[in-house]
């Protein structure tokens, strides 16, 4: 996953040192994006209501228009299925955000696991890991779980 992710940003991205922080920003985007589609796919399939949440996250967590959004989406998607686990996108967001942007990623997560209208048992099981990954405690996604219920 890692290589893919060095292949990319080498391709696209500058090579300049001085611009290294929007490297690492647009990895962090990347890697949010991945988890969010993780979570989507975590009881087997996508709900149109699903990939409008995403769409609305990453709109509103990133400040982004929606052609980025939709290759942010597709890299994501592609990192996501060549993956072998989650650690190395949770990882990324862990060090790359402050804890009230990471309780707001946690969050924006519940809204993904409402937006069709059930919590899945694998899903909950993902929010817990996720939590715990995202140097999170069980506190705070219980906190933004009833912030977050419809």
């Amino acid at each position: 996953m890692l290589e893919r992710l060095e292949k990319f940003f080498k391709e696209r991205l500058p090579k300049n040192n001085t611009e290294n922080t929007d490297s690492d920003e647009y990895k962090i985007k990347i890697a949010t994006a991945a988890l969010f589609l993780e979570m989507a796919y975590a009881d087997f399939e996508m709900e149109p209501a699903e990939e409008e949440q995403i769409i609305s996250a990453l709109q509103s967590l990133f400040e982004i228009d929606k052609s980025e959004i939709s290759e942010l989406i597709r890299i994501a998607g592609e990192e996501r299925e060549s993956k072998t686990d989650i650690w190395g996108f949770a990882n990324l967001i862990k060090e790359g955000f402050d804890r009230p942007a990471r309780i707001n990623i946690l969050e924006n997560l519940w809204l993904l696991i409402y937006a069709d209208g059930r919590v899945d048992k694998y899903e909950d099981a993902l929010i817990r890991k996720i939590t715990s990954l995202l140097g999170l405690d069980h506190s705070d996604m219980i906190q933004a779980k009833l912030k977050m219920k419809p």
